[in-house]
């Protein structure tokens, strides 16, 4: 995940805007292609509407998300000959964050982006 910008913070609303690349990958073999030895490119890009099996990833404390289509959606799906597969998505959110403004003006805020799987478990998956 690379945050590309935080614009604004809000402790009325205790949450907070960001804007940020969000990367997954992960191998299904049945996409797999060639051989190790052919002349096959090393991966194909594939659009975003053609059907694949995505993760089931989505941010807990997200009040708001945005999905960027300037021009045309802001997606990139790359497959590996091995069956890797890259998506990466650029997109804006505001995220929930509880603040503790008892010390105000001398506090410090930790805001969390808090990334998770609705239907599998951490024993499923690994997010690194």
């Amino acid at each position: 995940m690379l945050i590309r910008s935080i614009s604004k913070i809000d402790d009325v609303n205790m949450e907070y805007s960001v804007q940020l690349t969000f990367r997954e990958s992960w191998v299904d073999g049945r996409l797999a292609f060639g051989y190790p030895r052919d002349n096959t490119p090393d991966f194909v890009i594939l659009t975003a509407g053609q059907q694949i099996w995505m993760p089931d990833s989505f941010f807990q404390n997200e009040k708001h998300a945005q999905r960027h289509m300037i021009d045309k959606p802001n997606v990139l799906i790359r497959v590996h000959k091995d069956g890797t597969i890259l998506y990466s998505v650029r997109i804006s959110l505001v995220l929930s964050c509880p603040m503790h403004l008892q010390y105000y003006p001398m506090d410090i805020q930790t805001c969390l982006i808090d990334l998770a799987s609705y239907a599998y478990t951490t024993d499923d998956i690994g997010n690194y």
